[in-house]
């Protein structure tokens, strides 16, 4: 294993809150149309065009690994590629319910569980596991003044009730090194910084 994947990095969590605002502003800005698919290419295309890459996911280059996602364009170290919902798709889809009943103010994203999720980011449980890891999770503390628009674009909640105006907490994919036109790894040894 190098040594490299383990070592903490240092990051820094308001830089982590500016990134994560100014991707789902880039998301929460297409013309949206009755057809997930097209949501998902048009928010795809924002960040692509904003931030010069997008994600996608097809069979890895592992073998027997499934699906894997894969950064196209590029991204330095230390910068958000993706995020990791962060829930059981059966406990998301009860609290999601429970926090987000019709005529409610849209808190969270549950979408990641579909093929088309509205927030094109949300796809770091399809991150496949290898020694060479390109990517590593960080959590980030999201303040309760987070920009209410954008909340519907975390994919994932709280097990107890929570105020809106607390602190989430999202664990994001940070670069360990500049991605480009490449597969994402990371390690599943490491923590959670």
């Amino acid at each position: 294993m190098p040594k490299n994947v383990f070592d903490r990095q240092p990051f820094d969590n308001g830089s982590g809150v500016q990134q994560v605002t100014d991707l789902f502003r880039a998301i929460d800005r297409p013309r949206l149309s009755k057809r997930p698919e097209t949501d998902h290419q048009n928010r795809s295309e924002a960040i692509f065009e904003k931030f010069g890459f997008r994600l996608s996911v097809k069979p890895s280059t592992l073998p027997g690994a499934g699906n894997g996602v894969y950064l196209n364009g590029m991204r330095e170290k230390g910068q958000i590629v993706g995020v990791y919902p962060g829930l059981s798709a059966r406990i998301h889809r009860s609290l999601h319910k429970r926090d987000n009943w019709p005529g409610a103010i849209v808190t969270s994203d549950d979408t990641w569980l579909t093929v088309h999720p509205r927030n094109p980011l949300a796809v770091g449980q399809i991150v496949n596991n290898n020694r060479f890891a390109n990517v590593r999770y960080q959590e980030i503390d999201i303040p309760g003044d987070f920009p209410l628009e954008l909340r519907k674009y975390i994919p994932n909640l709280y097990l107890s009730d929570q105020s809106i105006e607390s602190n989430w907490r999202l664990v994001a994919l940070i670069a360990t090194r500049r991605i480009e036109d490449e597969e994402l790894f990371s390690t599943y040894f490491e923590c959670v910084y």
